[in-house]
């Protein structure tokens, strides 16, 4: 991307609360209401109320004949999933584990008064049940939303350090954690928005819920004191250039209050303000509780920020690329850059830029989650099994040494955190 291709412009963005409520009118144009038939026209009107009923009888038939084969797709999914996670092999998924670096920069976690889980969980790999006040938190070697059809998809989930899958009564679209706390984003929809919210403790109770848009990403401070959520005020993938619309705020989890990347931070490219009006911000990554980096979007171009919570900033740093995330370290970002006509992962050298496309050639349309300094984690979506109203995804971990391979890490699973 040269330098040029972005307009600058250093007015800033207009700013204003916005009434949620729209007027009457804006709900479409009045629909004209039939006429009453005329005397005299009974027989019309009987023919036309037993047309009426024989059209609604018909529909009753389709719809229940489409429950009936949801109701077959999913069993049919369920049991398909039942079957692979019963063969599935944790070994290599506990041994990740058991060489997870301990130079992480999390602060000590803080004391809780959960009560440890006191009785073995159940040999099942999908209906072991527990609900958040039972978790220990030293328990928990990752956590993911869980894509195996039936009622349990779609819930919060983790695996312990024994390699068995747990599920718990949350729902999430996007979850991330560590071991200072957490973050949830549900579809369920609150009051006047898409979706709903919640700030986890580290055992993953919930402790605060707010009110957002239509869920994307999210991401939580190494010491767990700022979250943050990105949402869809319009569409609902990246794909779609110039359809979509998004927002993008950190929270501070002690105070209980929200900033916007656009409307709360001056943007600047080589040390000049900058704002364009078709700005979106997504997909951001903590390097610590000030510092983070995340995705400005403007037509069909993308840059990653640079972000300084204390002082209010961002600051453009590399072109071409979205969807960032650091290691613990900080010393690499992989983020999503365009190569031909696909996303590709790619890592970025925080100090001296230096970019290098990773070994997965799959299109990854998701935001990176690092196993170690290493190692990423990611979601593709599983073709073969699921259904439509629950397809199914895969979590996959990919070494950033060159000429590493993708290999399976989780089946039935989504939005991996560690």
């Amino acid at each position: 991307m040269s330098e040029n291709e972005y307009e600058e412009d250093t007015s800033s963005p207009e700013t204003g609360e916005v009434d949620p409520w729209g007027d009457i009118d804006d709900l479409g144009p009045a629909v004209t209401p039939t006429p009453p038939p005329e005397s005299g026209d009974g027989g019309s009107m009987f023919l036309l109320v037993s047309f009426a009923l024989v059209v609604l009888a018909a529909g009753a038939v389709y719809l229940f004949g489409a429950s009936r084969q949801a109701d077959v797709d999913e069993q049919v999914a369920l049991e398909s999933a039942e079957s692979q996670l019963q063969e599935y092999d944790p070994t290599e998924f506990t041994q990740e584990f058991d060489e997870a670096p301990t130079s992480i920069p999390f602060e000590d976690p803080p004391t809780t008064t959960t009560a440890p889980t006191t009785t073995e969980a159940p040999p099942s790999t999908i209906d072991s049940t527990v609900t958040g006040l039972d978790i220990n938190p030293d328990d928990i070697a990752m956590v993911f939303v869980s894509r195996v059809p039936g009622e349990g998809y779609g819930r919060a989930a983790y695996i312990d350090r024994d390699g068995e899958r747990h599920l718990t009564q949350l729902s999430c679209e996007r979850i991330d954690r560590n071991a200072n706390g957490g973050i949830c984003l549900s579809q369920d929809a609150g009051v006047g928005s898409s979706g709903r919210g919640f700030i986890l403790d580290a055992a993953l109770n919930p402790t605060r819920g707010f009110s957002l848009h239509r869920p994307s990403r999210a991401a939580v401070s190494p010491d767990g004191s700022v979250v943050a959520w990105t949402g869809f005020t319009l569409g609902h993938s990246y794909l779609a250039e110039g359809e979509f619309a998004t927002l993008t705020q950190l929270i501070s989890v002690n105070r209980g209050l929200a900033v916007d990347l656009e409307s709360g931070f001056t943007t600047r490219r080589d040390g000049e303000p900058y704002f364009h009006e078709t700005s979106n911000y997504w997909g951001v990554t903590f390097a610590d509780n000030d510092r983070f980096f995340a995705t400005l979007g403007a037509d069909d171009q993308t840059v990653i920020v640079e972000g300084n919570i204390s002082t209010s900033t961002m600051d453009v740093k590399w072109s071409g690329v979205s969807c960032p995330e650091i290691s613990p370290d900080g010393s690499t970002i992989v983020a999503k850059e365009m190569s031909g006509d696909t996303f590709r992962l790619t890592s970025i050298d925080v100090e001296t830029g230096a970019r290098r496309l990773l070994g997965e050639t799959r299109m990854v349309d998701d935001q990176v989650e690092f196993l170690d300094n290493d190692t990423v984690l990611y979601a593709l979506a599983n073709e073969d099994e699921g259904t439509a109203d629950q397809p199914a995804f895969d979590v996959w971990a990919l070494d950033l040494t060159p000429g590493a391979q993708p290999r399976l890490l989780l089946p039935f699973a989504d939005s991996p955190a560690v």
